[in-house]
């Protein structure tokens, strides 16, 4: 089933989140790091990567516009609101990621190059003045916001599958088609 339904994800909605989750993987494990801790790759990598995920993250935002929104299977409307407040938490601060480090590339006056090979056009133009602030901001967005959100989301998941064990975390592994999860 390509489609989410009431009562579960659909193949692209499963794999848009997957896909999305392993691209932000790669460019978390692979960025220029100030303290030498992670593995680097070449700046420009880490930028064809990131804007490759910066499409995903819109279709992704777009599939969940147009889609059926699965329905909680928790009764437990607090916790139920936690968790989606999180998500999109979660989506705001990949996109505050994608938003800062590509205005960052665009401040110094560099280019990017979609998937490195589609150059997209620098929409500001270089403002050495505003390079440092964007770097603070996808540096904090990075480091700090994204592995706490990053965090709650997983303990959410590790909640469903070892103490409500009700089929939640399934939903977003496999498509169920239009049978409960």
């Amino acid at each position: 089933m390509l489609a989410d339904t009431k009562t579960g994800y659909g193949a692209i909605a499963i794999l848009l989140h997957w896909l999305g989750a392993i691209a932000m993987g790669y460019l978390w494990f692979t960025a220029p790091d100030d303290h030498g801790g992670r593995i680097v790759v070449s700046d420009a990598s880490h930028i064809a990567i990131g804007s490759g995920l910066g499409l995903l993250l819109l279709a992704r935002i777009f599939w969940r516009m147009a889609s059926v929104n699965p329905a909680p299977l928790s009764s437990n409307t607090a916790l139920n609101t936690v968790a989606s407040i999180v998500k999109m938490l979660l989506l705001l601060c990949i996109l505050m990621i994608l938003a800062t480090g590509t205005l960052g590339v665009w401040f110094k006056g560099g280019s990017i190059n979609l998937f490195g090979v589609v150059p997209l056009p620098n929409l500001v133009g270089a403002n050495p003045d505003w390079v440092r602030e964007m770097h603070i901001l996808h540096s904090m967005s990075t480091n700090l916001i994204f592995p706490a959100l990053l965090g709650l989301h997983v303990l959410g998941a590790l909640k469903h599958v070892v103490f409500d064990r009700d089929g939640t975390f399934m939903r977003i592994v496999w498509p169920r088609g239009s049978e409960a999860a």
